[in-house]
């Protein structure tokens, strides 16, 4: 193995970075990768090492084909590529935005509408269970692509398994952001301080939303946003986990059960993707039952920290540099 050039110097831009690009760049520079920033604010860049030359958008590179990509970028055909590899999803179909969507939900109740296009989970709504609740969330889920994904809604914790060169590397559980009242601040004054929080604590990725999503899931648990919340109090203030609408991110890749390890690496040969972020509802980590939900073709790398996950994306790119694994 060829031993790592001395570290490079940041390139120009890399103070207008956010975090899921700084921790690429300095893993590469630090092997001596040299780095142009060709649009910092999107994370577009170009690692090179003698004749080797890579594009990167974040986590994305060239090594992901346009095939592999369009699996990912569509809710409704990664649905199908995971069907077809024999591996469970929840049950959906495409909103049809008549009177066969209320009968979908009519049969199971209790519904997601996300858009089958898009992503920080913009114009999702977890938690229809009404005509009425349905066709607001078909208009927010519209608003951020025409077509529109109905699927039944499963309970259980929400996990995200990262796959980079055909092995598991992260495993995280996402849990929806959560107020604790302490008897004085509204519900609308917790929710804002959690936000400013979460801001900071992600470099300014993750934010809670105070609109109409929120108001909604604060109502259905009988409070409102002007309302005090009782002291010790827990209410969630969003059903989705996703990061940039709050989140928060737990590591679980120690407990994760082999079934779901074996679920994560089928689906991502399924998609042909060499990087991906798996989406799962699962009963328990520590156990074999899972349903896909999603696949991601640029997962956030920095969001599974201590996990090498920035390390294995660097060797796949340049192999050469690869340190010994401990």
């Amino acid at each position: 193995m060829k031993q790592p050039r001395a570290s490079l110097d940041p390139p120009p831009g890399y103070e207008r970075l956010n975090r899921y690009s700084r921790i690429i760049v300095d893993e590469a520079l630090c092997r001596g990768i040299a780095v142009e920033l060709l649009d910092p604010t999107a994370g577009e860049m170009v690692l090179s090492l003698g004749d080797r030359r890579m594009s990167t958008l974040e986590s994305l590179s060239e090594l992901t084909s346009a095939v592999a990509f369009r699996r990912c970028d569509h809710k409704g055909y990664t649905r199908e590529v995971f069907a077809r590899a024999g591996l469970r999803v929840a049950e959906g179909t495409i909103a049809t935005f008549d009177q066969r969507d209320e009968a979908f939900l009519a049969t199971w109740h209790d519904i997601v509408v996300k858009p089958v296009r898009g992503e920080q989970g913009r114009g999702i709504t977890v938690g229809v269970v009404s005509p009425q609740e349905l066709a607001v969330a078909l208009a927010t889920a519209s608003a951020t692509c025409p077509e529109v994904l109905l699927e039944r809604r499963c309970e259980g914790e929400d996990l995200r398994v990262v796959v980079i060169g055909a092995e598991v590397v992260a495993a995280s559980v996402r849990r929806a952001p959560v107020v604790v009242g302490d008897g004085a601040s509204t519900i609308a004054t917790l929710t804002e301080e959690l936000s400013a929080a979460r801001l900071l604590a992600t470099d300014g990725s993750s934010h809670v939303p105070v609109d109409d999503i929120t108001e909604a899931v604060v109502r259905s648990a009988g409070y409102r946003l002007d309302e005090v919340l009782p002291e010790g109090t827990q209410l969630a203030v969003r059903r989705t986990a996703n990061l940039h609408t709050g989140g928060t991110i737990h590591d679980v890749t120690d407990e994760l059960h082999p079934d779901l390890r074996a679920v994560a690496l089928a689906a991502a040969a399924a998609v042909g993707a060499p990087v991906l972020g798996l989406d799962m509802i699962v009963p328990s980590v520590a156990g074999p039952d899972y349903t896909l939900i999603e696949a991601n073709e640029r997962p956030g790398l920095a969001n599974h920290e201590p996990q090498p996950t920035v390390a294995r994306f660097v060797d796949l790119l340049f192999p050469e540099t690869a340190r010994p694994r401990p």
